[in-house]
């Protein structure tokens, strides 16, 4: 997220005490002004960047006419006539915020950059420059008479400088590296800036019967390192020995140290077997990475000198750094052995002025053999990997496990080939999360070796945004004899598939068999899937991305289905979708929307999390927008705490929500002055209530009813959804049964449902009136992330939005009372581009023309173009008891088949179950919808059987047609709006009894293994760096 870059006035503020004014201020030039640059702050400052000014002189200088320019003669700033500055005094200019006109210099300064400042005539008074972000500001002190800039310790805008102490540390010890085979050695380091006497310090292994001490007047100097090895002689028992008598350091032991009055100082903690790389004893011991602080980890052998740990087997693959969305830096683990990469960072080539714009992987976090991670903006880190920067993986200590540095942007993507092993170098395509496109980066989706339709397949798919050339692509099974080359011209679309069918393949595929894909002689892809064949087909899960294994169902041609996953459904509504905001609009770090339907017409609400803005916006039936009197910049929300304070930097405002009686509440993940710290809190304004900054009315901190995550990980929607819409529908998980609101007195009319991006659950919460939050409800809507939520009044569904996380697909989910709701995915539509929408909102009816209905998405990261609109079906009003007449969408099916899924049953039955042509049977829904109209659909080929009122016990009769298909169907229910109810299985049989002949077998999915890379794998001896 971008820093927060609003600004406050300047700022003069005496140093020296109240000094008489002259009437004449000192008009000087150049040096013998004597003002200088004292204190500058280039990134996250509060409100923005700034720069101070400190009069050095005896008597006050007018700056009138004075320049401040960076390292470039086009940015520039001329101080007005009349800015005196008084004799001592400081001076602080501040980051012009071009939404409030608030500040003075209309420019920003760069983590490589300069200051410098220009007298009426042009002469030069004073410059500083810098090639990083300070920790806090820079600063100048004054140094034996000459002036000297280093890093301030916090910032001290209008005041002295303060730097760190130079005070020395104490001296200390710590156990720092263990050889226990074939040596016995242990090497100690004292960090600190003194010497320390260890006279009488004692070491111990795993047994306290195990004791040797350093004899009496025994000292480490400052940074020194000091071994004991097996003939060091010290004291046993009172008895000068050498370290072996009491001491032989064992394959499972650990070493430990105590001071002379016996309190254990350091525990380098059991390890289970001797140290060894590449089954070599001698060249390795555990150490501390980086000494004398990291924790004991496998290391090159460094007696007595700096260690140097063997870094794990995870290389930098592929970085992205213009050119898409996000910035991002993809890992793979190269090694045969899991990796535990927890608490892992990326940095670029300024680690000190980023230092906390980086966010470590949660704990349990595990890289296996092969796999890949990639590093997210702003998900994993919030700076931008520049033209000509530095990539660095650290470890959990800091130590650098790979880094790469470039010199600018690739033209396309900076990846190695051949992937995990090769040079980094700039291809076309990127493929993030995957295989490297060093060849052709086709890859094998699905495989069908046994019994399809018509016979055995192969379906490829293009993992890229853009059309993607295959033409000569040779398919080939586990036989070099068997080959297939696709013909000139073939192409497959962004995302799509192109499935070759044994006729074409002209070779079948048997069990035990393998498909391999080469581009020329390179093998870009391959799987097999051992012993037999797949129960169903042998697919990537998930789709595009995944290792092989079973899939749920046959999808040639289509997105893979894996077990327990829920299929995508197309959009269902325009596939087109159109920019609203061709020019800048609003800031870039667009996150929510709501629509709050009123009496004068529908108001489209949009908030920004950079600085907690929100706009409000006159929405209209063709998806357009208009600005509103008072709102053309929008109004900023502040939290209670910084009402006296509209420097302060805000909340980091993700989502936005309107109440029923118009107070608007935005979703903020954290404080924008500390971001490094998640705190989830829900803020409620008036929005009428000031003609600018709106500071919060009330407050709900939900952060410890969350689970805990990293800062930007947080709540990243917030949506009010009445009780009318919620009472008997959503789940209490206090009572086990469907929501009475009269169970929470105090809370209003309404929840607030969150969604958390870290896990992609949905909380549903009631807010009281006193401040304090009672959970509901815990919702899984089974995507990645959940970064936008719409209550659709129109369906009566809640919509949870994941950004290009997971494609920008949405999930549609229908209440029912019970704790596992209906739960449909769709894809975005086919216009849209996979971008970052953090924002999701549906019309209401009184928007819909012609049977469509605005849909807005909103988008992080742009200047403009970052509200989008496309369409959705209105509800059709009710008709008369005839097909077609009330249902939605007339004679078109609400759902495609494939959304209907064990997870939406939902309880829905047929009786009986087994039934002819022209039978009438029975549909059962539960309770909650007795009395409601509903539509009753057939599938697999869908077709209305009837619509009508459901009866008091939830009963509905419906007629199979007389030409309807023998065998497996389903039925399906949808209420009055469209949404589905639930499903049940029905068998038509011409008689309509069921002849059992045997036994049923169950179909079981048989999850295979990672599949083995086939014929062609390379064996390659495993790779040691050093930190």
């Amino acid at each position: 997220m971008s820093r927060l870059r609003s600004a406050a006035a300047i700022t003069t503020v005496g140093a020296l005490g109240a000094a008489a004014l002259l009437a004449v201020p000192l008009s000087a030039t150049g040096a013998e002004s004597g003002i200088r640059i004292n204190e500058v702050e280039s990134d996250g400052g509060v409100p923005g960047d700034w720069i101070e000014f400190l009069n050095t002189s005896g008597t006050e200088v007018d700056l009138g006419g004075f320049v401040v320019k960076d390292n470039s003669d086009g940015n520039s700033y001329t101080f007005p006539e009349g800015t005196v500055v008084a004799a001592g005094a400081y001076l602080a200019i501040d980051q012009l915020d071009s939404g409030s006109g608030v500040g003075q210099f209309d420019f920003g300064l760069g983590k490589d950059d300069q200051v410098r400042l220009f007298d009426p005539l042009g002469a030069i008074v004073d410059e500083t420059s810098w090639t990083g972000h300070a920790t806090a500001t820079w600063g100048a002190r004054d140094v034996d008479g000459a002036v000297e800039w280093a890093t301030t310790a916090e910032p001290t805008k209008g005041v002295a400088n303060v730097f760190p102490s130079n005070a020395p540390v104490a001296g200390s010890i710590v156990i720092n590296e263990v050889d226990s085979q074939p040596a016995d050695w242990v090497e100690f380091y004292n960090p600190g800036d003194e010497v320390l006497d260890i006279s009488g310090y004692e070491i111990r292994d795993n047994s306290d019967d195990h004791r040797w001490q350093f004899l009496p007047g025994t000292t480490i100097g400052a940074g020194e390192f000091l071994v004991v090895d097996e003939a060091s002689v010290g004291m046993v028992g009172g008895v000068e020995a050498p370290f072996r008598e009491p001491i032989g350091i064992g394959s499972a032991d650990r070493i430990r140290l105590f001071d002379a009055t016996g309190t254990i100082i350091d525990d380098t903690l059991p390890w289970t077997g001797h140290a060894a790389i590449d089954g070599d004893f001698v060249a390795a011991t555990f150490a501390r990475c980086p000494d004398g602080a990291g924790v004991f980890a496998l290391a090159h052998a460094t007696q007595g000198a700096a260690n140097s740990c063997v870094v794990p087997d995870v290389v930098i693959n592929e970085i992205e750094s213009n050119g898409d969305t996000t910035d991002w830096i993809e890992v793979v683990n190269v090694g045969i052995t899991p990796v535990d990469i927890s608490g892992w960072t990326v940095m670029d080539d300024d680690p000190v002025g980023h230092a906390d714009e980086a966010t470590p992987l949660p704990a349990g976090t595990v890289l296996a053999p092969g796999a890949y991670f990639v590093f997210d903006q702003p998900t994993h880190f919030v700076f931008g990997l520049g033209n000509g920067d530095t990539a660095t993986l650290r470890d959990a200590n800091g130590n650098t496990v790979d880094e790469h540095a470039y010199a600018a942007h690739a033209a396309g993507v900076l990846a190695r080939c051949a992937d995990g092993t090769g040079d980094i170098v700039d291809i076309a395509v990127s493929t993030k999360g995957l295989r490297n496109a060093c060849g052709n980066p086709v890859r094998i989706n699905e495989v069908e070796s046994d019994g399809g339709s018509p016979d055995d397949w192969v379906e490829l798919v293009n993992p890229t945004d853009a059309v993607l050339d295959v033409s000569g692509v040779v398919v080939k099974d586990d036989d070099d004899a068997h080959s297939y080359a696709i013909p000139a011209g073939t192409t497959i679309a962004a995302g799509g598939y192109l499935v070759i069918e044994r006729a074409q393949l002209g070779f079948g595929l048997g069990d035990g068999d393998a498909v391999r894909v080469f581009d020329g002689d390179l093998l870009v892809d391959s799987t097999t899937w051992g012993a037999g064949h797949a129960a169903t087909t042998w697919g990537r899960c998930p789709d595009t991305t995944g290792p092989f294994a079973s899939t749920a169902k046959d999808t040639k041609g289509e997105a893979n289905v894996c077990a327990g996953e829920i299929a995508v459904s197309p959009w269902p509504g325009s596939a087109e979708v159109r920019v609203l905001d061709t020019a800048p609009t609003f800031l870039e770090d667009s996150s929510g929307l709501d629509v709050q339907e009123t009496a004068d017409g529908a108001i489209l609400w949009a908030v920004d999390n950079g600085e907690g803005r929100i706009w409000k916006l006159d929405a209209h039936a063709d998806g357009s927008f208009s600005t509103i009197s008072g709102w053309e910049a929008g109004k900023r929300v502040r939290f209670q705490k910084d009402a006296a304070n509209p420097s302060a930097a805000g909340p980091d405002t993700e989502g936005i929500t309107v109440d029923g009686d118009g107070f608007v509440y935005v979703a903020s993940e954290r404080d924008n002055s500390a971001k490094g710290v998640n705190q989830n809190t829900v803020l409620k304004v008036d929005p009428e209530a000031a003609a600018g900054d709106l500071v919060a009315e009330q407050e709900w901190d939900l952060t410890s009813q969350l689970p805990a995550v990293g800062a930007n990980l947080g709540m990243e929607a917030v949506q009010w959804v009445p009780d009318s819409a919620l009472a008997g529908k959503l789940f209490d998980q206090n009572t086990g049964a469907a929501y009475d609101p009269a169970d929470y007195s105090g809370h209003g009319d309404g929840l607030f449902l969150v969604a958390v991006e870290d896990n992609g659950h949905v909380y549903a919460f009631a807010l009281n009136g006193d401040g304090s939050a009672v959970l509901v409800s815990e919702i899984a809507p089974r995507l990645a992330g959940v970064m936008a939520l719409d209550y659709d009044s129109v369906l009566g569904v809640l919509w949870a939005v994941c950004d290009d996380g997971c494609g920008g697909r949405s999930a549609q989910i229908t209440l029912n009372g019970t704790n596992a709701p209906g739960i449909a995915h769709y894809a975005r539509p086919a216009g849209m581009p996979d971008i970052n929408n953090e924002g999701f909102a549906t019309a209401p009816a009184s928007l819909a023309v012609n049977g469509q209905r605005p849909v807005w998405w909103f988008a992080d990261g742009f200047a403009s173009e970052a509200l989008r609109v496309g369409t959705l079906p209105a509800a059709v009003n009710p008709g008369g008891e005839n097909p077609g007449g009330e249902t939605p969408g007339g004679q078109t099916p609400p759902l495609p088949g494939s959304a209907l899924t064990d997870d939406n049953r939902n309880g829905v039955t047929v009786n009986p179950s087994t039934a002819a042509r022209g039978e009438t049977v029975t549909v059962s829904v539960r309770g909650d919808h007795a009395g409601e109209r509903i539509a009753v659909w057939m599938y697999s080929d869908p077709v209305l059987l009837a619509s009508g009122t459901a009866s008091a016990a939830g009963t509905f009769s419906v007629v199979i047609p007389s030409d309807a298909a023998l065998g497996a169907h389903r039925i399906a229910v949808y209420s009055d709006s469209g949404a589905l109810i639930g499903w049940a299985d029905i068998r038509i049989t011409a008689t309509g009894a069921l002849a059992v002949t045997g036994a049923e077998v169950p179909t079981l999915g048989i999850l295979f293994a990672i599949a083995l890379l086939g014929a062609g794998a390379v064996a390659v001896r495993r790779r040691r760096r050093t930190i």
